[in-house]
Formats: C-alpha cells, structure tokens, sequence
C-alpha cells in the first residue's frame, strides 16, 4: 500500500493497493465505532459537526419541510429517474434506510420499497410510517434464506465511506441483485480537487477525515474503478454541487455552522432554479472533471459475487449453454497472455516479442488506470473456461464513450486457436456475451473488427454472428514481409437487436 501524505493529520491514510480508494491504514475497533455512535455522534450532528442533512431533518419544522423538499426535488427524484431510465424492476432495497425518507419517496412514485437499518430506533419510525423497515444489516437479510431474496436495485446513500470493508459490502449487494440489476451508489467527493485547493487556501488540516466513524475515503475515479472490479458497470457517473468553491470565495463554513447554512441555503436556491435535466447534465460534467461534494454514480450488475472465492462472474455470459466466465483482466493473468501473444504474432498488431517487463509495465500503465477511469478507453476481460482457467482475453479497445463504438478484441491460446471446432466454440461464445454486454448493458451503438485477409474462418465465424463486411483495406499491413489486406466488420446495435 501507499501512504498518503497527512503529514497534518495523526490518521494515516493510505490508498488500498488492489481496489485504489484511500481509508485509514488502522481501522477504529468494533468498541470504538460502538461509543462513539452511543455518546458522541448525535450531538456532533446537532452541532452541524456530522450530516447535515441528517440535522436538517431532524430539526423538524420549517427547516425539515424545506430540506424535504429540497432532496425530493434533486436527490431523490435524480434516484428514480435514473432507475426508470436503465432498468425495469420496481423493487429496491434502501440500504440504511433511516428513518424511510427516500423509501416514503419511492413509495409515492410508483416503486416496491425494501429498507434495512441497524439503528432500531430510526428504523422503528420508519414502520410507523407504514413502510417496510427491518432492523438489520446485509448480512441478517443473505442469512435469512439460501438463496436470498433478490432486488431490480439497491441504493447506497452515505453507507460505504462508513464500513470498514467496502469491497465485501459490494459483493453482499450484488448476491441481493438480479442479474442485470442496478445499483445507486452516493458518497463523499473526497481528496478531490477543488478541496485540496480549498485546503491550501485555508492552511487547514483535512478537515473531511472524520473519525472514527468515517473509515474509506473515495474520489469518483477509485469509486468507478471498485464498482467494476467487483462487476458492476457504471452506466451515469455524476456529482454534485462543489460546495467547496464557497471556501476558494471566501465563505469559510469549515468549523462554523452557520456560514454553512448560508451556503447551503444558496445551493438549494441554485439546484431547486434550474430544470432537473440541465441540473443533471451539469452534475455529469462535474464529475467528468472529478469535482462536486458528493459522487454518485449509477451502476449495473455485470458480475455476480462468489462468496466463496470473491471473485466475480459476469451475470450476462452468453447464451444458456456458453459454460465461459468472464471477469476483469487480472494480474495473474498477464503474463500467461504475454506467452499466448507471442506465439501468435502473425495475426496481431504486434512486430515483435514482448518482453515480461514490457507486459507488466502495460498492465500498471495501462490497463490498471483504465480499470479505475470513469471514461475508460479499453474495457478488457480474461476468459476462463468451466475449471476457471485462464484461456484467453477480449474486450472493447478503442472506445468512444461520446461516439459510442468501440472495437472488438479476441485472443485464445494457441492450442485452442489451432483446433477449428474449439475455435469456433471458443469466439461465438465470447461474441454472444461481448454483444450483449455492449449493447444491452453499456449502451454502445457499434462494435468493428479489423482482421487479415488470410483468416478465413475467423472471418466465418464474425459474419455468422452477424457482423457485416465494410470494406477491405489494401495492403493495409506487412506480414512477413509482404503487404496484406485487411477487412473491416462492424455490427450495430440496431441489427444486433433484430437478429
């Protein structure tokens, strides 16, 4: 692991080394978490010191009627306009659910609310409210039957910076998730960059370290990056409103509540102004730049959990029948890789040998930073048969989130690409799940190959699963030697849905 500089600060915090979000490098014990909830934590949150909108609420009166409407009109609505747009299912399970705000919402425009919370208090006022609201956590609901009931979506408010292993709490969410499913995912914008200029401005210590109830500290680039390691895609990255930029104008709320509230006041003025659609497109383009105060992201289920090993497995794996696994490119795997491009350098884009050191500088360099992009160009899978072993990768490469196309990448090991039977086996499958991972889940629109005239079946199999032939460049390459043809193929996702 990485150590973070806070050399301000007597909590380390250092950045995970596998899933690269940041959070402390000693995780506060059970006993710790356990007193600080009973003794200090509501009066920090009545001094403005923790949640405020949490305080806001609990206020009562004008100011919770007024914050009410506020998250009903942004938040809230942004949740169910979100599920409706991507996803089919009505039943959702709000994840420390409180008191049943958000589920009273979902309720009244037309949803079939869940909630679980472990505070029994906040979740008894949710039932007096005639909602469905249990006292317990993910891990009481996956106990209570074998195998657990499932859900079209979960939604995350504020709960991941806050349990000490983010990662496992993500694999019990997808075990609760339908294949395909979404999840809604918010938490803090932190170590971002208007609040590290904000903090240079002030001299201040990090004042968003807060423990020991916050443990796990992400930006939108290490939240797009776990969510996919542990499958699931995002589909709508957005964050809001960068309250930090009050601090860089000189409205200091660090420490004092009520230059927060006139801050605060004059967001929800802004937010409740605009139209939800421009207020939504700009949220997008805050996170595109990685600031806002809070990230939230829309997510969808591509890999199930395996609450054996962990690893994942994606829900959409081609057809009944197609008995591949499909999970992110994996470290162990690039070398292994490396041995399966070599030995077939006559039908790549390759001129020569790679090297072990080449292959684990591409892997840190380049596809580690594209695991974790909330844009990433390259979205590449390892391809492992029913023993889950490794037998080749694929993927999207060159892809245009903005033109939504991408080209299709596709390599087996040698002995499987010698026998045709195997082959052909081997690359329908893996372009029945590709197809339907592009276009059903991340919304692409064309996929194109480009492939050397000399490899006729492969050009067989490609028209087979529809792709159609554009074209054929001349002497487009040198392979041995001597000049050849290339064809290109594409398929979209117009034809991909009538076949």
């Amino acid at each position: 692991m990485n150590e973070d500089e806070q050399t301000s600060t007597p909590h380390k915090v250092i950045v995970d080394a596998v899933y690269g979000y940041r959070h402390l490098e000693a995780m506060p014990s059970e006993s710790e978490v356990a007193s600080f909830y009973e003794s200090n934590y509501y009066p920090l949150v009545q001094k403005g010191g923790r949640a405020p909108e949490l305080r806001r609420l609990l206020a009562g009166g004008e100011e919770a009627e007024r914050e009410r409407a506020w998250l009903r009109a942004t938040l809230y609505d942004d949740i169910t306009t979100a599920l409706r747009a991507h996803g089919s299912g009505s039943k959702v399970l709000d994840v420390g659910c409180g008191q049943g705000e958000l589920l009273q919402w979902l309720d009244e425009t037309g949803f079939e609310p869940h909630g679980i919370e472990p505070a029994d208090d906040a979740a008894a006022i949710a039932r007096g409210r005639g909602l469905d609201a249990q006292t317990a956590t993910l891990e009481d609901l996956l106990a209570e039957s074998d195998p657990p009931s499932t859900y079209d979506a979960v939604v995350l408010l504020n709960v991941l910076e806050h349990v000490p292993y983010a990662a496992e709490t993500l694999r019990r969410v997808g075990r609760l998730l339908e294949p395909g499913g979404l999840l809604y995912i918010k938490v803090p914008n932190e170590f971002n960059p208007l609040q590290l200029a904000a903090q240079s401005k002030l001299g201040a210590d990090p004042w968003w370290i807060a423990v020991p109830d916050h443990v796990n500290y992400f930006d939108i680039a290490s939240l797009c990056a776990l969510n996919r390691q542990l499958g699931f895609e995002p589909v709508d990255v957005q964050a809001d409103f960068p309250m930090e930029l009050f601090l860089l104008m000189g409205f200091n709320y660090v420490g004092d509540p009520k230059v927060g509230a006139i801050c605060h006041a004059y967001r929800v003025e802004a937010e409740m102004s605009m139209p939800s659609d421009i207020r939504r497109d700009l949220f997008r383009s805050f996170a595109a730049g990685g600031i806002g105060r809070d990230a939230r992201i829309l997510a969808r289920k591509m890999f199930g959990s395996d609450s054996d090993s962990g690893t994942g497995h994606l829900g959409a794996s081609g057809a009944p029948g197609d008995h591949y696994r499909y999970v992110p490119l994996r470290r162990s795997d690039a070398e292994p890789l490396r041995q399966f491009r070599n030995d077939q350098i006559d039908v790549l884009r390759q001129s020569e040998p790679i090297t072990a050191e080449q292959q684990k500088r591409w892997f840190n360099e380049v596809v580690v930073p594209a695991q974790r992009a909330a844009q990433p160009p390259m979205m590449l899978v390892s391809i492992l048969d029913p023993e889950d072993r490794f037998i080749g990768y694929g993927g999207l490469t060159n892809l245009d989130c903005d033109a939504r196309r991408a080209e299709v990448s596709f390599l087996v090991a040698p002995d499987r690409a010698a026998d045709p039977d195997v082959y052909r086996q081997d690359m329908e499958a893996f372009l029945r799940f590709l197809s339907g991972w592009a276009f059903g889940e991340l919304g692409l629109n064309r996929l194109f190959t480009e492939t050397y005239a000399f490899r006729d079946a492969h050009i067989a199999i490609l028209e087979r699963a529809g792709f159609s032939s554009e074209g054929r460049l001349r002497e487009h390459v040198t392979i041995g030697g001597k000049p050849t043809d290339s064809i290109v193929h594409g398929l979209l996702a117009a034809d991909w849905r009538r076949a």
